[in-house]
This record gives C-alpha cells, sequence and structure tokens, in this order.
C-alpha cells in the first residue's frame, strides 16, 4: 500500500493567459475548459494512431482486476483543473478585456509522462478560444511546479490538531437520496461530515493509485475496503466547531443537438473541525490539489486546508 501511493505521484502546472475581447457564457468555466480541452485532445496525437483524448478516456485495468466492472462505465481521469481562481458569478462568467487569468492543470501518476501533449493541447484550446461567436485568447506563460511526492500514509503519534477545511468550489460527497433509503448516511441531510470526506478521499486517492501507479494493489475489494475503514476511523472522533456552507449549483455547457445540460451541485463555504489526528494534516495538504467528491473534472471538489494547534 505505501509504494502504491509512493508512485502516485503530482505535477501542477499553472497556465496564465487574457483576452482582447469582452467573453461572456452562461455556463460554468470548469465545464467550459473541460470540454474544450476533451474537444482539443482529439486532435493531438502521441504517436501516429494514438490520440491524447483515447489515452485519457481509456481504463488502464485489465478485464481480471477486481475494481474492472465498477469502473468500465467511467473512472477518475488522470488529470483535472483548478478553476477556482476564475470568475464566476452564479449564473455563469465573464472575462475583460487585457486582464491576465489563471487556472491550473494537474496530472497524476502515469499521465504526467504525456505532458508535453498536455501542454500542446492547452495551447490549440487557448488558441482557439471561447464564447458564442468564439474568441480567441493569448496563452501569457506555463509555470511548472515541482513533482508532488504524497507523503506516508502511516498514523503514528495519537496527537490531535484544529483543522480549517474552506470548499472553494461546490463540494458533493453524497447522493440525495432518490427514495427512503435505509442506510445511515442516507439520514445525514446531505451535511458534509469530516468522517465522509475522509472517506471520499481516502477511496478517490486509492482508486487514482491504483489507476495510474505502477504500486501494489490490494488483492480484492474487500481488503480495498477494509483497509481504507481502518485508516479513516479516527476521523469520526472529529468534533465540529463551526461551520458556514452554501448550497450552490454549476451547469454545463449543452451538448450538440440538445437544449437540457448537465447540472452539477455542492456546498462551498468553511469547515473548522477539532480533534483531528495530526497525521491527517500532512497527507490533506498533499492530496488538496486532487479533489474530493463529485464532478471533480468539471472544476468542482476543489478544497484548501490549514490548521492549528487547539482543540
Amino acid at each position: 500500500m505505501k509504494d502504491m501511493i509512493d508512485n502516485l505521484n503530482l505535477k501542477i502546472l499553472r497556465i496564465r493567459f487574457f483576452t482582447e475581447q469582452h467573453i461572456r457564457m452562461k455556463y460554468w468555466i470548469g465545464a467550459v475548459l473541460r470540454n474544450r480541452f476533451l474537444y482539443v485532445a482529439e486532435s493531438v496525437y502521441v504517436n501516429e494512431t494514438m490520440s491524447l483524448r483515447r489515452i485519457i478516456e481509456t481504463l488502464p485495468l485489465s478485464e481480471e482486476h477486481f475494481m474492472f466492472r465498477q469502473l468500465q462505465e467511467g473512472f477518475p481521469k488522470g488529470f483535472l483543473f483548478d478553476c477556482s481562481d476564475l470568475p464566476y458569478d452564479g449564473s455563469g462568467f465573464v472575462l475583460r478585456p487585457n486582464t491576465i487569468y489563471c487556472f491550473s492543470l494537474i496530472l497524476i501518476g502515469k499521465l504526467i509522462t504525456y505532458q508535453a501533449s498536455f501542454l500542446e493541447a492547452i495551447s490549440r484550446m487557448i488558441n482557439d478560444g471561447f464564447g458564442h461567436p468564439m474568441v480567441s485568447l493569448e496563452l501569457v506563460d506555463v509555470t511548472e511546479g515541482d513533482l508532488c511526492v504524497l507523503p506516508d500514509l502511516i498514523l503514528k503519534e495519537n496527537r490531535f490538531e484544529t483543522l480549517e477545511l474552506v470548499f472553494k468550489t461546490p463540494v458533493s460527497l453524497m447522493h440525495l437520496p432518490k427514495g427512503k433509503g435505509s442506510g445511515f448516511q442516507n439520514k445525514l441531510n446531505n451535511f458534509p461530515s469530516f468522517y465522509q470526506f475522509m472517506r471520499s478521499l481516502m477511496y478517490r486517492v486509492v482508486t487514482l493509485g491504483i489507476l495510474y501507479s505502477d504500486g501494489i494493489s490490494f488483492e480484492n475489494r474487500k481488503e480495498m475496503d477494509e483497509w481504507i475503514e481502518e485508516y479513516i476511523a479516527p476521523s469520526m472522533k472529529a468534533v465540529l466547531l463551526q461551520a458556514n456552507l452554501c448550497y450552490e449549483k454549476r451547469y454545463s455547457t449543452p451538448k450538440v443537438g440538445e437544449t437540457s445540460v448537465y447540472s452539477m451541485a455542492g456546498y462551498t463555504g468553511r469547515l473548522i473541525f477539532g480533534k483531528v489526528h495530526s497525521d491527517y494534516l500532512p497527507l490533506l495538504s498533499a492530496l488538496s490539489p486532487l479533489g474530493v467528491g463529485s464532478d471533480v473534472n468539471y472544476g468542482l471538489g476543489t478544497f484548501r486546508v490549514s490548521y492549528r494547534s487547539g482543540y
């Protein structure tokens, strides 16, 4: 398990751009980035026969793997955009002329080897631009961060800290029950508890490790579930000290020939928890670029953490 996480490295590329014309769109800017990028990635080839989009959307597991059946209908992709610093006003976004804007591209594990192809797609996407009609953008620069290596997943000292958790774009950790439902999670009114946050985050990082690292995997689903539950058990001791949350919706761009759009929702705002196991803190800081919850590849699930000694 430690080897698997050790091999799950992250690469963060910071992209700055501007427009010479006013651009207004009534969609979530994270969805615009995601959809435009995938469109361009179809025409970027990493070799004579394989496009970047095909690599992104090909499940990197054999049919014999215990996770194959679950993930073949949809799996977490090995890249995402952090658009939390781009403008959004509740009904869409506006890009103003000659203002420099920034977003980040995060590459995960094995997909780091395709960095040059990702940058080519980004360059084409920026050149093509956004809007209706399309307005070309101008690329300022791309800043390459250091390779991020995740810390050990080992709980050592039994110390506790106070954690501030900020949801910068909507975070959805659970789905509202469609029926009565008998599970405990269906009775939590959709509230993002620290336990549910840790559970969602660990399933995400473990799944990404299985998909995009060369490290050790679990033998079966039962072993994976038991390990995660044991690791996050101390999160149940956390105490909610303060909450300031807002439930918000975001809307994707329409598909060609369709009038309805894909909608997403989650909580933005701040949570403060006491009695958080201290060994979780460096892990949460390192994992924050990965996002958490639903629709991460549309720019949702962005979070940041800070902590202090105390309660």
